[in-house]
């Protein structure tokens, strides 16, 4: 018995100190990677304090095989960007990780580009059987007969985050990786050194700099130029350096001008990222058709609050705070602000009444000001229509006469399947200037700037190079958007009640009459042989007739009763040119009165 019991003590004795030498093993086990990835990729980098080797290792992102020594079995399954979207729920998304995002990205208009397909299906002559929705949609679909779909196959299918970065070479290389077009800094592939066998793994960031977004948004509306003050001027490539064409060039070989930045830019140094919200960006899970019905953040949630609090959402508020790396703590007396879509804006806190302060996301500067509502100025009657971006922007970058051409003899890459397919697009265009906004009425209801949204003059040629008359058509649209040029002033009064290109008609000039508006244009679209009877640049007919289409349902220029009554206060505006002159309290009163002698002007008239 005593035997017995020896033995069983010993047994036991023996399973305890195998168990604490276990655990002591594993003890100093921790730190290390728990895959055999490191065998050939020695030395590697920590894509982000949040993301580190150690801690995670590799295939939990990468897949693949972390317990085979052979490459090829070691790779098999392997995801070289475990951003992208064809992969991404089985690595970013995984559970314990980012299970909510996947879907939200997914649906968000940077995947779908369902904003662009509908503008090209709904202007352009297609066959209606052939109407998609998504680029994913389109991409598993033959190419068919829609101009307008193989145009976009063509022209405009390199740039969502569907498409993967490799094979491509130069921006467009550049362009997609799903969630890496966003948050992996540089080249999205390792840089290895094969002889010293270390492993450089591109770094992770929620701080994302310009440059990731400058890639895609330097075309079409062309914020982020505009916003750093880069203006893509014509191909002249002036003013030159050392005797030839100077320096300033976009990806294709365009040129640029510097001009006036965005006052955010200019005077607090902030980045994109430190107005879009990770909601505005990635969506929320619904897929919208409209920039704006997915742009989370207005100008009101930052420089005019209405005592939003993010204290319903201060969890997602403090992980965002965290990840970032950068912002102070919150104050006890701090007032996180909210986008319009409830997104806390954890870098901008309320402390009293109306002092406010942004702490820049990438470096955590401070930037403080005071709420905008302490202005009179934005309390003037009859401006209650008037967006920020009405008064604020100070140009805007504008492309007239867009010349298509499909040359059905020649061939064509098509972004989506790689291949070179029948018929070539190129594209020529009448001007593209800088130039002070013209204004409409934007589906909100307010008053905002517009642009040249697609001026499509479009000629084919068959294959054998003869023109197909029958097949050209033009189509001419105005786009209603923030150009991003905001800055401190606004105009004068009368650079909008007496200015035609601000009211719509274009540059030229105007007079106005008892009977109404007198207007020239400057451009004569006739004599440029475009076959239209009125100016590129006129959005509406001195008679309130629209001349252009309006991009969005609801979006439209003045009508005739709203061009007479911006212009019925013209000739006051040379005296009283001042917001708060007493006479614009309540305007018609103060005209009537002075119709009937009641109260003569005291000033001199013009």
């Amino acid at each position: 018995m005593r035997r017995t019991t020896l033995f069983a003590l010993l047994v036991l004795s023996g399973v305890f100190i195998f168990l604490i030498g276990k655990e002591a093993f594993r003890e100093k086990r921790i730190g290390t990677p728990p895959d055999g990835c490191v065998t050939c990729h020695q030395t590697p980098e920590d894509p982000s304090p949040s993301h580190s080797v150690s801690n995670f290792g590799c295939a939990i992102c990468h897949l693949g095989n972390p317990y085979a020594r052979e490459k090829e079995r070691a790779h098999l399954g392997l995801a070289a960007n475990p951003g992208n979207l064809r992969n991404v729920r089985l690595t970013c998304g995984q559970g314990g990780c980012h299970p909510d995002l996947p879907g939200r990205v997914e649906n968000s208009l940077m995947a779908t580009n369902r904003g662009i397909l509908a503008a090209l299906q709904s202007r352009w002559p297609h066959n209606p059987a052939e109407d998609v929705e998504t680029v994913n949609q389109l991409a598993v679909q033959a190419p068919g007969k829609s101009m307008a779909l193989d145009h976009y196959r063509k022209m405009c299918g390199g740039c969502h985050l569907w498409k993967i970065r490799e094979p491509w070479k130069g921006e467009i290389g550049k362009r997609g990786g799903g969630c890496s077009n966003c948050h992996v800094l540089g080249p999205s592939g390792p840089r290895q050194d094969l002889e010293k066998k270390s492993f450089v793994h591109p770094k992770l960031t929620t701080r994302i700099p310009n440059d990731n977004c400058l890639k895609c948004h330097n075309r079409s509306a062309r914020n982020a130029l505009s916003y750093l003050g880069r203006f893509e001027s014509e191909g002249y490539g002036t003013p030159f350096e050392a005797g030839g064409l100077n320096s300033r060039r976009l990806s294709g070989g365009r040129f640029y001008l510097e001009l006036h930045p965005d006052i955010h830019k200019e005077k607090a140094g902030m980045d994109c990222i430190d107005c879009h919200t990770e909601r505005g960006l990635m969506g929320d899970g619904n897929s919208y058709v409209h920039m704006n019905e997915q742009v989370d953040i207005t100008c009101n949630n930052c420089h005019d609050p209405k005592g939003e609090n993010a204290g319903f959402k201060r969890e997602l508020a403090d992980r965002l705070l965290k990840l970032n790396g950068k912002q102070p703590s919150v104050g006890p007396d701090d007032i996180i602000l909210s986008s319009k879509g409830g997104s806390p804006l954890y870098h901008v806190r309320r402390s009293g009444n109306d002092d406010i302060a942004l702490y820049r996301k990438r470096d955590g500067k401070e930037i403080k000001f005071k709420r905008l509502s302490t202005r009179k100025v934005h309390e003037a009657p009859y401006h209650d229509r008037l967006s920020c971006q009405a008064c604020h922007s100070e140009w805007m970058p504008q492309c007239y006469g867009c010349h298509v051409a499909l040359l059905k003899g020649q061939k064509q890459k098509d972004w989506l399947t790689g291949e070179k397919l029948p018929g070539r697009w190129v594209e020529g265009r009448s001007y593209l200037r800088f130039r002070k906004p013209t204004l409409g009425i934007w589906p909100t209801g307010q008053i905002g700037p517009f642009a040249p949204g697609c001026q499509v003059f479009l000629d084919v040629f068959d294959e054998d190079g003869r023109h197909q008359p029958e097949q050209a058509y033009q189509t001419l649209t105005m786009a209603g958007f923030d150009p991003h040029t905001t800055g401190a002033g606004a105009p004068k009064c009368v650079a909008c009640h007496l200015d035609p290109k601000r009211l719509g008609l274009g540059e030229g000039s105007l007079k106005v009459t008892g009977e109404g508006l007198a207007f020239s244009p400057t451009y004569d679209s006739r004599a440029s042989g475009l076959g239209i009877p009125f100016p590129l640049d006129a959005f509406v007919s001195a008679d309130g007739e629209s001349l252009q289409k309006a991009s969005r349902d609801g979006a439209r220029p003045f009508n005739r009763n709203e061009l007479l009554r911006i212009t019925h206060a013209s000739k006051c505006l040379f005296c009283h040119d001042t917001y708060d002159d007493p006479i614009y309290n309540q305007f018609d009163a103060s005209i009537r009165k002075f119709r009937s002698n009641e109260t003569p002007c005291k000033k001199d008239r013009p």
